[in-house]
């Protein structure tokens, strides 16, 4: 059952983990517990290179650049899909919403590969944190709706679906089952809260009033 005082709790959460999975490698507990939802057996070191070469390493022949300027643009020409350069400046766009909150992607754990200092601020695992904590801290009223709306609308949709389907395409179980599992994340989010396209945001000015929850 849900807290009435966090509406949005388990969606949070949700967010949350999907973050930690996009950030790090897969260890044992988490392939025991993501088994059941696998169908297939799920190999621990496979599964943690398959991690590294799908969202890591851009020479391994199957990365998948997880970062948002990129994948909004990305193009699909016959069977193949075409990708820009991620740049290190790519997401400034987000300072005034993380700067808000207080939010501070460089403590979030992650893989060394993804850690740097020129990781771009829309990576895909940071954009889900920062979506967590709106979501933790969203009362279940328009102001709040409307203000993780317009986040979703403008930093979310725009890649969600081309990313989460990308990774279903995966010969790899695990990397397959991540783009499933976010699938399903991102229709759950569209459900509760509609996203609100740029265009429909118009030129108002923004007050970005959630504070995380203490």
């Amino acid at each position: 059952m849900s807290d009435p005082a966090i509406p949005y709790g388990e969606l949070a959460q949700l967010a949350a983990a999907a973050s930690r999975l996009l950030l790090n490698p897969p260890d044992a507990v988490i392939l025991d517990a993501l088994q059941p939802a696998a169908g297939v057996a799920l190999d621990l070191a496979q599964s943690q290179q398959d991690f590294y070469d799908h969202l890591c390493i851009a020479q391994s022949g199957c990365f998948l650049p997880p970062v948002g300027h990129v994948l909004r643009q990305a193009r699909q020409t016959d069977a193949y899909w075409h990708f820009g350069t991620p740049r290190y400046d790519g997401g400034d766009a987000l300072l005034p919403w993380y700067d808000a909150a207080s939010f501070d992607p460089a403590a979030l754990p992650a893989d060394p590969f993804l850690a740097g200092a020129n990781r771009p601020l829309d990576h895909v695992g940071v954009l889900l944190a920062f979506l967590a904590v709106l979501l933790d801290a969203a009362h279940d009223d328009e102001a709040d709706r409307t203000l993780v709306g317009e986040f979703i609308g403008e930093h979310i949709e725009p890649w969600a679906d081309t990313f989460a389907h990308l990774l279903t395409c995966s010969a790899s179980p695990y990397i397959a089952l991540l783009g499933s599992m976010l699938s399903d994340f991102f229709a759950a989010l569209r459900e509760a809260i509609p996203p609100i396209t740029p265009a429909a945001i118009g030129m108002k000015p923004r007050v970005i009033a959630i504070q995380p929850a203490v």
